[in-house]
């Protein structure tokens, strides 16, 4: 959320803060949440093209 009060550089500045520890364990369960949510379908097109980077 971009508010008026906050430039873009104050807002990286307030994320580059955030402990990388965090940040992974923030990534790690966004990954939980999408593979319970998305049907069988969704998961192997996800996997096939994680297998194509």
């Amino acid at each position: 959320m971009n508010f008026d009060w906050e430039s873009d550089e104050e807002r990286l500045k307030k994320f580059m803060k955030i402990p990388a520890k965090k940040k992974l364990e923030w990534l790690h369960q966004m990954l939980e949440f999408t593979v319970k949510t998305s049907s069988k379908r969704q998961r192997s097109i996800r996997w096939k093209l994680r297998g194509l980077r």
